[in-house]
């Protein structure tokens, strides 16, 4: 499957605060790997600048150098304008790749220890092999091989966005409506099998009315059907999305042959323009309420997970499982406010910058109104970053379930909960959840994602990079498309 479109959404995001006072100490640029002076007609080279002991605070305070605005987008989006955003270069190759080293050497602050000097030095020399002059405009071509560049930095968070991959990224982080329309789930080949399996259904979407439920397995589009021809399951995925997709494009009723684990169903769905990003949706089974909450990047998605909370509270429920699988992170406040579902006290974190301008997320509030804020190193005080109204608090039993693809913000709140006493079933997850980044524009209307910070919980120790489960329960897509979903069952069988 491609890179760019499966790790775009790797984000536990934060919009980069402006530092407070003048630049942090800068390393002396290394030589050339011939030891001789750069050619004239190289890139620059952009010093890579280096943590200080201290920051410095002499320059404006936060709150002077931040609007309203700019804190809300802090808050709410995970695109928000980085250092060069305003000021991208013009959209040729020469400004892609400059663009691209100074925003890596301004402000990465990963765990990565690639030698980074010499992984810009070896890209300019492919792109100008590949290319001939860095000075034409930027074509398709080069997207590749960017994708390349940057993930040789070895840091999952830090990653490039073509201009497709980086509107999509917009849109979902937004909640605004897809490009055209959609049936509303996620899917992925049945190993070893044809056909192909929901591992998510959005709440509200029209797979959801159509009745669609996760573990559904799509066997036929409009009586055509879905067979491997020979393909892995990356390729096969691939190849039903883009049948899928075609039938969904029209806007047209679309007749899907369905199996239900041993039962055959035909059922008819409408495509619609919907959101990108779905908002958490909840059920009563028994005793027990299943939270799903397949995304952070939304606003309005900790408010949600409030109001489910309580609606489990009010049905009577005793406990209760928080499904993360799937989910590949959002934002710090979104997070930062749905752990305090569960944890008030704990919910949050300290992130770490290359500037030593860090920041804390925090939780605080009464039963009436609780607010997430953050408080900096340079400025006094506290700033609320967003509002929850009638914030509920779940004091019951609680399991949560991660997979192999759950990452950053949702690999966050497993492990606050964890703290708290609940117990995490499934896959150890992606491995990103100790680290924060931000999304900068690159020129030509691509995008560049850079880990800008270390994330350390409330009492000051950095986070784990990926969580464990307590209980390991393999989230198999095979046992799923047949009706077995395994780790909900085992979560399941622990309130028998």
């Amino acid at each position: 499957m491609n890179r760019l479109l499966t790790r775009r959404a790797l984000l536990l995001s934060v919009g980069l605060l402006s530092a407070c006072g003048t630049a942090p100490q800068i390393a002396a640029p290394p030589a050339n790997s011939s030891g001789s002076s750069a050619r004239s007609n190289d890139l620059p080279t952009v010093p890579r600048l280096m943590r200080p002991a201290q920051p410095d605070c002499s320059a404006q305070s936060l709150a002077s150098q931040l609007s309203g605005g700019d804190l809300a987008r802090l808050a709410y989006t995970s695109f928000a304008p980085g250092r060069l955003s305003a000021q991208t270069s013009a959209a040729t190759l020469a400004g892609l790749l400059t663009d691209t080293r100074t925003l890596i050497n301004t402000t990465y602050y990963g765990f990565s220890t690639v030698d980074l000097q010499a992984l810009h030095e070896t890209w300019e020399a492919n792109f100008r092999k590949t290319f001939g002059s860095l000075e034409q405009a930027i074509p398709a071509a080069a997207d590749p091989l960017m994708d390349q560049y940057v993930s040789g930095i070895n840091d999952e968070h830090t990653f490039y966005l073509d201009p497709a991959s980086y509107q999509a990224l917009k849109n979902q982080s937004s909640g605004a409506p897809t490009s055209g329309p959609r049936f509303g789930f996620s899917l992925a080949a049945v190993p070893g099998e044809d056909g192909a399996v929901l591992t998510d259904v959005g709440a509200g979407t029209p797979a959801a009315q159509a009745g669609l439920q996760r573990g559904d397995t799509i066997l036929s589009v409009n009586a055509a059907l879905l067979t491997r021809d020979g393909q892995d399951d990356n390729a096969a995925a691939s190849a039903y999305s883009g049948v899928l997709g075609a039938a969904a494009k029209s806007g047209q009723s679309v007749t899907l042959g369905i199996r239900r684990g041993a039962a055959q169903l035909s059922v008819s769905v409408t495509p619609a323009v919907i959101a990108s990003s779905s908002l958490p949706s909840g059920q009563l089974v028994g005793s027990t309420y299943l939270l799903r909450i397949p995304s952070f990047a939304t606003e309005g998605t900790a408010q949600r997970v409030h109001d489910l909370v309580r609606a489990a509270q009010s049905a009577g429920a005793s406990r209760l499982i928080v499904d993360l699988r799937g989910n590949r992170g959002g934002l710090v406040s979104e997070a930062t406010a749905v752990s305090a579902a569960f944890t008030p006290q704990l919910a949050g974190q300290t992130l770490e910058f290359l500037d030593a301008q860090d920041y804390t997320f925090f939780y605080q509030g009464s039963s009436a109104v609780g607010q997430v804020a953050v408080r900096g190193v340079c400025f006094s005080g506290s700033q609320a970053l967003t509002t929850i109204q009638n914030p509920a608090r779940w004091t019951g039993k609680l399991e949560v379930l991660v997979n192999a693809e759950s990452a950053s913000a949702s690999e966050v709140v497993t492990e606050t909960l964890q703290k708290a006493g609940a117990t995490a079933l499934g896959e150890v997850t992606v491995g990103v959840g100790n680290t924060a980044t931000n999304i900068n524009d690159l020129p030509g209307l691509r995008g560049l994602s850079v880990t800008v910070a270390r994330s350390r919980s409330l009492d000051g120790q950095y986070l784990t990079a990926r969580v464990a489960p307590d209980v390991a329960v393999s989230d198999d897509l095979k046992a799923l498309a047949h009706g077995t979903d395994l780790p909900l069952e085992a979560a399941l069988a622990r309130g028998q």
